[in-house]
């Protein structure tokens, strides 16, 4: 883990402090009252400015921190996160004010280290300027920035956040993991939060199967996991056929045919065909991870 051993100057710790006072107050409308210490490093760990040239490439969004409390307490979060309810604004001025903090750090001593940052994190929080709801600033005593997990191993309603050409994310829950490969219920648009309760209201009616490249090499991240997701999206995701060309296959019916991982084939009728676009020719649901970011990006457009 990386900890906060390193001696960081004063310089920026009062204006990032000031800053988060800000979006403190601005979270405060929709989250019904002043953010949680655990709510505050989520939405820092989710508008991190990983990109920027201020940064040593070691920073990988999202951020996770570890807190400790005077004296010797582990800080744990006592309910649940409402990060979720916020709109992309509040990550938005986030991103701006991190960006601005981590470059004048660096115009010091460049580059900034995650230990720099949680350094100076660390100060702006115990200045006692930010409003928090479950601790006092000056209670924090240690701060941390987790290590990104080395693998990940996919189950059945994890959530993906994939990176959108434009910004943002787009949102896929794992369903399942068969011949087919892995299958991913996708959801409309894109959001600087992919946990949104916005970015989860609407689900595309049929799901991709792809491959975990992405997943295993740290591009798309695994963001949570809600099993409650699942209901939203078929059970065992077919694949279709096109009427009468599956090799092996004499059949597959008039206006195609759809497939389960057990070879199950069930021929459909022309509106499935329509709906799925299997009769115009725009029928995608085995994709390579490249190609359906390309057509993530393409319906966000």
């Amino acid at each position: 883990m990386r900890v906060n051993d390193e001696t960081a100057s004063d310089h920026g710790a009062l204006e990032l402090a000031d800053g988060l006072a800000r979006i403190a107050r601005d979270a405060s409308g929709p989250l019904g009252g002043d953010p949680t210490l655990g709510e505050l490093l989520e939405i820092i760990g989710w508008a991190f400015p990983e990109g920027s040239d201020a940064v040593d490439g070691s920073f990988a969004t999202p951020l996770r921190f570890k807190a400790g409390l005077k004296p010797n307490k582990r800080y744990a979060v006592a309910t649940a996160s409402r990060v979720a309810e916020l709109g992309d604004a509040v990550f938005t001025d986030t991103t701006d004010l991190l960006a601005d903090a981590v470059a004048g750090l660096a115009a010091d001593q460049a580059p900034v280290t995650p230990e720099r940052f949680s350094a100076v994190l660390l100060e702006a929080l115990r200045s006692g300027r930010v409003p928090l709801a479950d601790v006092e600033g000056a209670a924090v005593a240690r701060l941390a920035i987790e290590p990104p997990k080395k693998s990940v191993k996919l189950t059945p309603g994890d959530i993906l956040a994939i990176p959108a050409a434009a910004g943002g994310h787009h949102v896929a829950v794992v369903l399942i993991r068969n011949r087919f490969g892995t299958a991913l219920g996708l959801f409309r648009g894109t959001s600087r939060l992919p946990r949104t309760a916005a970015a989860l209201e609407a689900p595309l009616p049929h799901p991709v199967y792809t491959d975990e490249q992405p997943v295993k090499t740290g591009v798309w991240r695994l963001i949570g996991h809600d099993e409650s997701l699942l209901a939203r999206f078929p059970a065992d995701p077919e694949i279709y056929h096109k009427p009468r060309r599956r090799p092996g296959v004499d059949d597959t019916g008039e206006f195609g045919a759809a497939e389960t991982a057990d070879g199950t084939l069930r021929f459909i009728d022309a509106d499935e065909a329509q709906a799925v676009g299997l009769a115009e020719g725009t029928y995608r649901q085995t994709l390579l991870s490249p190609l359906l970011e390309k057509y993530l990006d393409e319906r966000a457009a």
